[in-house]
């Protein structure tokens, strides 16, 4: 079936599948190299397990663990459009807390948070910080219900605070999950829990206002910024990118504040 890797790292990979075809029936039988997360976008089917049939729909998670082996079932010709989150062991086992990581469940209704995180993954597949971020976010939904929260420690919130200062330095740059884990000794997904644990925001959030706070600047220091280059000066990948994100978070287009900022000159 067409699939296009839409971010891929030594842990984690998302992958867009679709199967446009019509053809409806029983697959040969495929066993999982690594632990997938399938979240239904259009279309729906059924896996047959060894303990079962379990539908895969868009309203949730449908959870295969590493080894496991299953056929695919289609009941209905049409497009079936999936986003595939494929985690290693590491990832897993740092997920789970468990010797021996497995899913608890084999499907669980899609939240409203994880509805959003995965819209957001879409979106932001190019931004490697972000798809990080929220794919284990919508994985961790598969231990929701299993997991006790760990406590936020004093030596939790000290990495937490580190990795603030690490992005008020390094925002421009391509910031990856894993090295600033590794900079506080921390796994990618207990940073990431910590840090909306202690801040009440995700980390990718909070460095997307760092750079929206340094582009303000920008734009108030200079008489004729140009968005284009300013949008890559600060982290973004593009002009469209700071605008659409300048626009959420201020309420209007940076082209707005350039102009009150000329007006402002002007008197």
């Amino acid at each position: 079936m067409p699939q296009v890797v839409r971010f891929e790292w030594e842990s984690l990979a998302v992958v867009d599948w679709h199967c446009p075809g019509d053809a409806v029936g029983t697959g040969a039988e495929e066993r999982a190299p690594a632990y997938k997360v399938s979240i239904g976008r259009v279309g729906a089917h059924a896996c047959h397990f060894s303990d079962g049939q379990v539908a895969a729909d868009t309203a949730g998670l449908l959870l295969i663990n590493a080894g496991e082996s299953f056929r695919p079932i289609r009941r209905t010709p049409g497009l079936d459009r999936r986003t595939l989150i494929s985690l290693s062991e590491k990832a897993m086992r740092d997920l789970a807390g468990d010797a021996a990581p497995r899913f608890p469940h084999r499907y669980v209704p899609l939240s409203a948070g994880a509805a959003l995180a995965h819209n957001a993954l879409i979106d932001r597949a190019t931004d490697p910080l972000a798809a990080h971020e929220l794919a284990l976010a919508i994985a961790s939904e598969a231990f929701v219900a299993d997991r006790a929260p760990r406590p936020v420690t004093r030596p939790i919130r000290d990495a937490v605070h580190a990795v603030r200062e690490t992005l008020a330095a390094r925002y421009a740059e391509r910031v990856l999950l894993d090295d600033l884990a590794a900079a506080v000794a921390l796994s990618p997904t207990h940073l990431s829990r910590s840090f909306h644990a202690v801040l009440g925001v995700r980390l990718h959030h909070y460095l997307t206002r760092v750079r929206l706070l340094a582009a303000l600047e920008r734009l108030r220091g200079q008489a004729r910024p140009d968005l284009a280059a300013l949008a890559l000066e600060v982290g973004f990948s593009s002009h469209s990118h700071l605008t659409t994100a300048f626009r959420l978070f201020f309420g209007v287009p940076p082209s707005v504040i350039r102009a009150g900022i000329w007006k402002r000159a002007a008197r």
